[in-house]
């Protein structure tokens, strides 16, 4: 994501809520847009403009960076195939069951679908002689939590996925308390919606 495209991107939405932008000073535009730049670079123009526009089309309010975010998860969710339901997950499983050899590798379009078969192990599941009700529920519940853990790593900014790693067990045990109140002061005020905390003037973005 460019600083150009940002720039452009949160003067089209600011047009989009003048409820809203006749509240705002040119001091609170300006950290909006710094938020906007720190916030969201890691995603491509393109899916970001989409999320953008997929809020405004949805919403009477200016989008929070966690709402572009779920925006952009929610897009990218459909345009996968991973979006399907995990019930139509398992009848893909289910026919590769026919054509597949116990002993051979499968291969699904669906990469949660994957995850989850190489997780249950897919000799274990295709010489399984459990009730196809068990393996059933067992699978589906497997693949709605590998699905929720991707979309929230997908909605997570890389800041909080990186601090998040950065806490495993050795590092937390290691850090000084000093450092990690650091932390984790630096990633409270990185999630600080811009509508409740804006900290690039008017001028600069055309107005």
């Amino acid at each position: 994501m460019t600083a150009e495209t940002i720039t452009r991107l949160l003067r089209r939405t600011l047009a989009a809520y003048p409820q809203h932008t006749g509240k705002l000073s040119a001091g609170q535009i300006k950290d909006m847009q710094e938020v906007w730049l720190d916030m969201l670079d890691d995603i491509p123009d393109d899916m970001l403009i989409a999320a953008v526009r997929n809020h405004i089309d949805r919403s009477e309010w200016l989008p929070s960076i966690a709402e572009i975010r779920k925006s952009a998860v929610s897009l990218m969710r459909e345009a996968s195939p991973a979006s399907q339901a995990a019930i139509d997950a398992w009848g893909e499983v289910k026919m590769a069951f026919r054509r597949v050899e116990p002993t051979d590798k499968p291969h699904f379009a669906n990469p949660i679908t994957a995850r989850v078969v190489q997780r249950m192990g897919w000799f274990a599941l295709s010489t399984s002689d459990s009730p196809e009700a068990v393996d059933r529920a067992q699978f589906e519940r497997y693949y709605n939590a590998e699905m929720a853990r991707v979309e929230q790593q997908a909605v997570q900014s890389p800041a909080v996925a990186a601090f998040i790693a950065s806490m495993n067990a050795d590092t937390f045990i290691e850090a000084p308390q000093e450092r990690v109140a650091n932390l984790t002061a630096q990633v409270a005020a990185r999630l600080t919606s811009p509508e409740r905390d804006m900290a690039v003037t008017r001028e600069s973005l055309g107005y």
